[in-house]
């Protein structure tokens, strides 16, 4: 039986509250149980290969194959050259690759299902497995051919006495076990997708996993972890985990002493989270990724005070960094004083990291709010961060993005403290490339996470989003919507033998209609009775315009700016913006370049609104969404809320980026705001230069 790590042991204790120090002393007390298996998770994730997409989320997936995703190892050297192919590029952390296949496998097999491989436009040339070569491709090379071949030269150059895999490294580096992770993660979901070659994969997972808690349990040789690797213990855990639950060969004592060791050496983010001191750090990326730490060691425990701070996280993100978009600032760094100034960044690698974290934590601990967390964020905060002249597409992307972002320069001075002039940018690698190969597990690792099984033989949505579901019995799920810009989402459930069917309520959807009832609470899962063969469950929301107020706690009070919301979506105003071309890096004029916009349009307004009851100034129109057409156009848009703004002169900028909204009301000396006007809102992931929080006028 083993001993789980004891949270207070090297906390500081001075200043802290009873409250929290009873929550964490709890979190520590549970001893792990010995078992032959991880502990049940609320919603079991299916394996990789198990979901076909369909309708706007296959367009999103082609659109992120035809752009950067299956061209990177065309052309970037860190892929194309990665020194996890032979190369010797990708240095240091070699962490650019095995980011990369993290998105690209699951990719690779949801396109396959759907019948689509070849990413369009590709012509350039690829690593070869068998050396370091590279060989010209005259015609499109497939999204699966190319995550093939790194599988297939990573597995065959692992160390076969030690089961080390990847480059030798300095022994005393403890972050050089960063970057294996991601590989594990990638091998992970190869092997769900590949049955064959399940033993193989797995075997070779276990032998890495095995000499690697042989190093770091031999501190007179090889180094425990540090830096990237203790932050992301959590991430090296679920490779761990997976083996536990799928094929543990006979090791799971071996391999919960890693996950005991990986928690114990790691950084301390259960202190973190409750109080934002200690060595843990604030670094974004960092708290995105340790947002599930409690979640992952619950399934070593089963310690319910882990789910209160899987809760308490979130919740105290949101009142000190907080966005309107799900996110929470983080400009590398979480800002220190804390703020929610609109005009501070988050990183890209930090919403992809939250995307996937937020969805580990609904699918192990159940709660609604954990998915509706990154819904929200898939649906607004990841598409925001995409701009081109020719909009939706998936070719350049920014470091940072802003909810309110007046321009996209190469900034000297900048808002942002921790970065370069280019981080809002958008193009190829803006400031750092990190996000340029981890950006790619965002969409595939999200709609591979939309229909979950359950203990009890059934299904549970968690995501909305159109797309067919095997389930491990042969039974499927079969989601049929245009959400979110539409209310109604059709579930067809094809069952082989009669099953519940648990259906995600979201939060905010009060008055939602199943099959014609209204009896599904919000917040909840809403359980509904399959019979064996088809079952069709019409599910209509009934979302109401909903005012979120914003600025810093407690000073800006009721004089913060506020946002604008409809059921998962935020609506912003889109500022006309013109981009200037800085560099090319590959294929035609449209593909990879990166791009400077400064605005064409005015900015400056303060909103008319009722926080109350929004619908006496907002009014939501929707346009429909146009089969085929890229899901977050920056044009066109399916749906949009009619808004009066007034013009606001005195809002001006402060450091190359929008000031701090005025003060709400706005408009109290009628002299300082212009006359009504309309102007319509979108969709804020349709948008690249935007105002997002805004000034209330009082009027």
């Amino acid at each position: 039986q083993y001993s789980i790590f004891s949270l207070l042991s090297t906390m500081g204790l001075r200043g802290w509250s009873v409250g929290v120090l009873v929550v964490l002393a709890s979190a520590s007390a549970v001893p792990v149980k010995p078992q032959t298996a991880i502990h049940p998770r609320a919603f079991i994730p299916l394996k990789v290969g198990s979901v076909t997409p369909k309708g706007w989320l296959l367009k999103q997936l082609k659109l992120q194959a035809d752009g950067l995703s299956g061209h990177l190892s065309a052309f970037w050297p860190d892929i194309q050259n990665s020194i996890w192919v032979g190369g010797d590029a990708d240095g240091s952390l070699h962490e650019r690759a095995p980011y990369w296949l993290n998105g690209v496998v699951p990719l690779a097999y949801l396109l396959k299902n759907a019948g689509v491989d070849a990413p369009q436009r590709f012509a350039g040339v690829y690593k070869v497995p068998d050396g370091v070569d590279f060989s010209a491709a005259s015609d499109p090379v497939s999204i699966m051919d190319q995550s093939n071949k790194y599988i297939d030269y990573i597995l065959a150059h692992q160390n076969s006495t030690t089961g080390w895999l990847g480059p030798e490294d300095d022994n005393k580096n403890g972050n050089v076990y960063w970057g294996r992770s991601n590989v594990i993660l990638s091998l992970c979901q190869y092997a769900e997708a590949e049955p064959t070659k399940f033993d193989s994969v797995s075997a070779a997972i276990l032998k890495y996993l095995l000499e690697l808690n042989r190093r770091l349990t031999t501190p007179t040789q090889y180094a425990p972890l540090v830096g990237w690797a203790a932050a992301r213990w959590m991430d090296i855990a679920l490779g761990a985990q997976w083996l536990l639950d799928k094929a543990p060969q006979g090791k799971e004592a071996e391999l919960q002493s890693l996950v005991t060791t990986l928690h114990s050496q790691g950084s301390d983010w259960e202190s973190w989270f409750e109080t934002f001191t200690g060595g843990a750090g604030g670094h974004n990326v960092n708290n995105a990724q340790a947002l599930k730490s409690a979640a992952v060691m619950f399934l070593m425990t089963g310690n319910e005070t882990l789910t209160k701070l899987s809760k308490s996280r979130m919740a105290n993100l949101d009142r000190l960094y907080g966005l309107p978009t799900g996110m929470f600032n983080g400009d590398e760094i979480l800002p220190d004083p804390a703020t929610r100034l609109p005009s501070r960044g988050i990183e890209l690698c930090g919403v992809v990291e939250a995307m996937f974290s937020y969805n580990t934590m609904f699918s192990v601990h159940g709660d609604v709010s954990f998915a509706d967390r990154s819904e929200r964020i898939a649906f607004n905060a990841m598409p925001a961060t995409w701009a081109s002249p020719t909009g939706g597409d998936m070719w350049a992307h920014q470091y940072l993005q802003a909810i309110n972002q007046i321009n996209a320069i190469s900034a000297t001075p900048h808002v942002w403290p921790h970065d370069g002039p280019d981080a809002e940018l958008y193009g190829l690698e803006p400031n750092y490339g990190c996000c340029t190969a981890n950006f790619n597990q965002g969409w595939p690792k999200w709609a591979s996470m939309v229909v979950y099984a359950t203990a009890d033989g059934g299904a549970a949505v968690g995501l909305f989003a159109p797309s067919i579901s095997a389930l491990p019995d042969g039974s499927t799920v079969d989601i049929e919507t245009n959400y979110p810009y539409e209310d109604e989402v059709q579930i067809t459930v094809e069952a082989k033998t009669a099953m519940p069917l648990y259906i995600r309520i979201p939060g905010w959807a009060e008055g939602t209609v199943v099959n014609g009832k209204s009896d599904a609470e919000n917040g909840t899962m809403y359980k509904y009775a399959c019979t064996a063969g088809k079952n069709v469950v019409t599910v209509t929301f009934m979302p109401k315009l909903l005012i979120q107020r914003w600025g810093d706690l407690p000073e800006d009070g009721d004089t913060g700016p506020v946002s604008v919301h409809r059921g998962p979506l935020m609506f912003s105003l889109p500022i006309s913006g013109n981009y200037t071309v800085l560099a090319h890096h590959y294929g035609g004029p449209n593909d990879s370049n990166d791009y400077q916009m400064v605005p064409t349009s005015d900015w400056q307004f303060a909103l008319d609104v009722d926080m109350v009851n929004p619908d006496k100034t907002l009014v939501f129109q929707k346009h429909g969404y146009e089969a085929g057409t890229a899901p977050f156009n920056h044009s066109g848009w399916p749906v949009t809320v009619t808004a009066t703004l007034r013009h606001l002169s005195g809002w001006g900028t402060n450091i190359n980026s929008a000031a701090k909204p005025p003060a709400s009301p706005a408009c109290s000396d009628t002299s300082k705001c212009g006359a009504a006007m309309q102007v319509e809102l979108v969709p804020h992931g349709g948008t690249e230069l935007r105002i997002g929080e805004f000034p209330q006028s009082g009027l």
